[in-house]
């Protein structure tokens, strides 16, 4: 970059980023979506042939594709 315009559309670029993945970040807030009873989502999953472990690593495979959209659309 040659010179201070070039810098602050950079700047200006990132911050856009960081805002989208901060509105991300507050998508679901806990007066929405209470947190759950872990205990009984555990044994339910269970029952059904299913683990806690398994749904946790979806969701935060999908906040983690999520978040590397935001960045590389940026």
């Amino acid at each position: 970059m040659s010179d201070d315009s070039e810098y602050r559309i950079e700047i200006e670029r990132l911050i856009g980023i960081q805002t989208r993945i901060e509105a991300w970040c507050d998508a679901y807030p806990l007066k929405v979506f209470p947190e759950p009873d872990w205990a009984k989502a555990a044994r339910v999953l269970k029952e059904n042939g299913m683990t806690l472990d398994a749904i946790s690593a979806s969701n935060m495979r999908h906040v983690l594709d999520g978040v590397r959209r935001i960045i590389r659309e940026g």
